[in-house]
């Protein structure tokens, strides 16, 4: 999977990439070149999925072959360590709340994810990383305890 960024003006860059680098050499966010439905058979069966087999499912076509299948589901593992339950508002609209993590906010997910990618491409390499973060309230907290473990 390549991403491009959303200002036109840098290269294609692999999921590999986009993770370490963050922003594009242009400045703006990278974004997947494509974006292939899920099978209908998913939807099909979703009820009968943990909710990392869900997640594995719908990650693996953004991660591409830049972590292995196995490493990947470990790395999904890690991040989802707390329930995020369904609840339905009626018979035709359901919600799905993401603030049962460790900082309460749903962002708890995404953070602990690129945590965890980024770990894993850093895995061999003795370099410094620094992560900055700006952020207007959750954020923060949510990539501090998304890194920390």
């Amino acid at each position: 999977m390549n991403y491009y960024s959303l200002n036109h003006k840098a290269p294609k860059v692999s999921f590999k990439e986009a993770v370490i680098k963050g922003l594009a050499t242009d400045r703006g966010l990278y974004f997947p070149e494509n974006i292939e439905p899920l099978p209908t058979d998913f939807f099909d069966n979703i009820k009968s999925l943990s909710n990392h087999e869900i997640a594995f499912t719908a990650i693996k076509q953004f991660v591409g072959n830049d972590i292995p299948e196995h490493k990947l589901k470990d790395i999904i593992n890690e991040t989802l360590t707390f329930n995020f339950p369904v609840k339905s508002l009626n018979s035709s609209i359901s919600i799905l709340e993401l603030f049962h993590g460790p900082t309460m906010a749903f962002k708890d997910v995404g953070a602990r994810f690129m945590a965890r990618c980024l770990g894993y491409f850093n895995t061999n390499n003795t370099d410094e990383v620094t992560v900055l973060v700006a952020t207007s309230g959750d954020t923060g907290g949510a990539v501090a305890s998304g890194f920390l473990g």
